[in-house]
C-alpha cells in the first residue's frame, strides 16, 4: 500500500492549507480522536481503564465554552466501517464524555461480532479529520492512542509507525506537535498494554498559537502532569537564560520574571553602566532532548537598534533535557535611552520606575541532539517494541535554533529631585506671593520742590510728575521696592528727596 503524505493527499483531492488573516482564530476548533482499532482492545475490557474518563478531562482542560468540539473514533476503513468516525460535535466540552459511552472496538465488513477487528491508520484519521470536521480550517487534533499503526493489518508495524513519525516531524500545515507518554497499564482478553500516547497536533499557525497559550494557562497540566515532549518545531525556544547576578556591578541586581522568561535588570541612575556582563546559566529547554554540541551566539535588540552580544564559553556540550550551564553574557545598554534623573520622563515617575524592554536573540549552531537516555528507557517500558526512539528523533535538516530572551531594564529614579523641584517651585510661589504682597503697599515721602517741602504717596514701581505751587513741572520721580528717586529735573528747577 503506498504512503502519502497529508500535503500530497490534500492536493490530489484539491485542497489546501486556507490563508488565515490575522494571528489568531477564535474561536478554535479541537477534535480528540480516540483510536478503537483491534491493538486497543484491552483499554475497552478492562474495568479500570482510564482512557474515555481522561479524553473527557483532557476535553475540559483545554476546550473554552465557544470552541467547537468534534468527538471522532478512529482505526482503518474497511467495508461498512468509516474511519475517522464522528461521534458529536458541539460548542464546547459538555458532550464529550456521553458521546464516549457507547464507544467499543470496531470490526471490519459489517461490523458484526463474527468479524476480525479493524486495524489502525494514523494517517487516514488525520486527514479525515482535517479534509472532514475541520473543512480545511485551522484546529488542533488530539490523538488518543497505544502507537499501534498497522494498517490492512500490515505486521511491519515499526514501518508504519516511522511513516506517521515523519508527518509529524516533516508536514508543513502541522504547525506545532507535543506528545504526552502516559502510563496506563490495562489488561484485555487478547491483549495487554502498558502506557497510552496523547499527541497534540495544531494544523495551521492559529492552532499552534492555541496550543501555546493552552500550555501556559497551566490547566492542561492539571490533568497531564508530566511536561510533553516536543516534537516540532525543534528549532525554536531552545534554551533561556537564568540570571545570577552582574559581574562588577554590586548595584545593579538581576532575577528572572514572573513568566519565568524574562530577564529583568533593576539599576538605578547613579550605578547605570554602559556594558553589562551578566553572570547566569544556560538551561536546556528541549525536553527531551540532550544537546551534545551547539556553537552559542546573540544579539541585543534595543530602541536604539540591534546589536552584537558575547556569550562565554560560546558552546555547549552534553547539555541534558532541563540541565544547566554556566554562562556569561556581555553586552551594550542604550545610555542615551536611559532618561536623565531631572527628565520629565523621570520626574512624571514620582520615584518610581521607568521601564525600558528589549530582548535577547541567541542561535544555536551546529546543533547536535540525542534524545536523553532516561526517557528512551521510560518510552521503552510503556510501549515495548515500537521504535519510540524514532519519533523523538528531530530531523537531520534541524542543525540550528533560535531563541528570543526578553529583557527589561527598569531603572529606579529616586525622590531628591522630585522633592528638590516641588521644594523649589514653593520657594518660588512664596517669592511671587511676598512680592506681590510688597507691590499692592503705598509709602509716603517728602521731596524738597523749588525751595518748599511737599509730601507724596507712592506705590512700588510706580512714578509721579511733580509740580510747583504755580502748576510748573518741575520733574518725575520714580520708585522701586525702596526710596524713590528723582530721574528728571526741569531747567530752572530743583527737586531733592528729603531723608526720613
Amino acid at each position: 500500500m503506498k504512503i502519502w503524505s497529508i500535503s500530497a493527499l490534500l492536493a490530489a483531492i484539491g485542497l489546501a492549507m486556507p490563508a488565515v488573516a490575522g494571528a489568531q482564530t477564535v474561536p478554535m476548533q479541537h477534535a480528540f480522536l480516540v483510536q478503537n482499532s483491534g491493538w486497543m482492545e484491552p483499554f475497552y475490557i478492562d474495568t479500570q481503564s482510564q482512557l474515555k474518563p481522561l479524553v473527557a478531562a483532557v476535553a475540559h482542560a483545554v476546550a473554552q465554552p465557544q470552541d467547537t468540539v468534534s468527538i471522532l473514533a478512529f482505526n482503518q476503513s474497511a467495508g461498512q466501517n468509516v474511519s475517522p468516525k464522528l461521534l458529536s460535535q458541539s460548542r464546547g466540552a459538555q458532550d464529550v464524555a456521553q458521546a464516549l459511552q457507547p464507544l467499543q472496538v470496531a470490526r471490519k465488513g459489517d461490523g458484526s461480532a463474527r468479524a476480525a477487528m479493524a486495524d489502525t491508520d494514523f494517517k487516514e484519521a488525520v486527514v479525515g479529520t482535517i479534509t472532514g470536521p475541520f473543512q480545511q480550517a485551522p484546529g488542533i487534533l488530539w490523538i488518543f492512542t497505544n502507537n499501534k499503526n498497522s494498517p490492512n493489518n500490515d505486521a511491519q508495524t515499526r514501518e508504519r509507525n516511522r511513516d506517521f513519525y515523519s508527518l509529524l516531524h516533516t508536514e508543513p500545515s502541522i504547525t506545532k506537535t507535543l506528545a504526552f507518554p502516559l502510563r496506563m497499564p490495562v489488561q484485555g482478553k487478547l491483549y495487554q498494554a502498558h502506557g497510552l500516547m496523547v499527541y497534540a497536533l495544531a494544523y495551521g499557525e492559529p492552532a499552534a498559537q492555541a496550543l501555546e497559550r493552552i500550555m501556559a494557562q497551566g490547566r492542561l497540566s492539571q490533568v497531564l502532569t508530566k511536561p510533553p515532549a516536543r516534537l516540532k518545531p525543534i528549532d525554536q525556544e531552545a534554551v533561556r537564560i537564568v540570571p545570577q547576578a552582574v559581574k562588577d556591578a554590586p548595584h545593579i541586581k538581576a532575577s528572572l520574571g514572573s513568566d519565568q522568561r524574562t530577564v529583568v535588570l533593576d539599576v538605578e541612575p547613579a550605578s547605570y553602566v554602559p556594558q553589562v556582563t551578566l553572570q547566569a546559566s544556560l538551561q536546556n529547554l528541549f525536553f527531551p532532548y540532550a544537546i551534545e554540541q551547539a556553537a552559542v551566539s546573540g544579539h541585543l535588540h534595543a530602541p536604539t537598534g540591534t546589536s552584537a552580544l558575547a556569550v562565554v564559553p560560546p558552546q555547549v556540550s552534553h547539555l541534558q533535557p532541563g540541565a544547566t550551564s554556566p554562562v556569561e553574557v556581555s553586552f551594550q545598554l542604550p545610555m542615551a535611552q536611559v532618561p536623565s534623573a531631572w527628565s520629565m520622563q523621570a520626574l512624571s515617575a514620582m520615584g518610581k520606575q521607568v521601564l525600558m524592554p528589549m530582548s535577547v536573540e541567541l542561535q544555536l549552531q551546529g546543533q547536535n541532539l540525542s534524545l536523553s537516555e532516561t526517557f528512551r528507557s521510560d518510552m521503552e517500558a510503556l510501549f515495548p517494541g515500537d521504535p519510540i526512539s524514532e519519533v523523538f528523533t528531530p530531523p537531520t535538516t534541524v542543525n540550528a535554533s533560535k531563541v528570543q530572551v526578553p529583557l527589561l531594564l527598569r531603572v529606579q529614579y529616586p525622590l531628591a529631585p522630585v522633592i528638590a523641584l516641588i521644594g523649589a517651585g514653593l520657594l518660588l510661589l512664596l517669592g511671587f506671593v511676598a512680592l506681590g504682597l510688597i507691590g499692592s503697599r503705598s509709602k509716603r515721602f517728602d521731596f524738597v520742590v523749588d525751595g518748599n517741602s511737599r509730601s507724596i504717596v507712592l506705590k512700588p514701581f510706580s512714578s509721579q510728575t511733580l509740580c510747583n505751587a504755580e502748576g510748573q513741572e518741575i520733574g518725575e520721580v520714580r520708585r522701586g521696592l525702596g526710596a524713590p528717586k528723582v530721574v528728571r529735573v526741569n531747567e530752572g528747577h530743583t527737586l531733592v528727596a528729603r531723608p526720613r
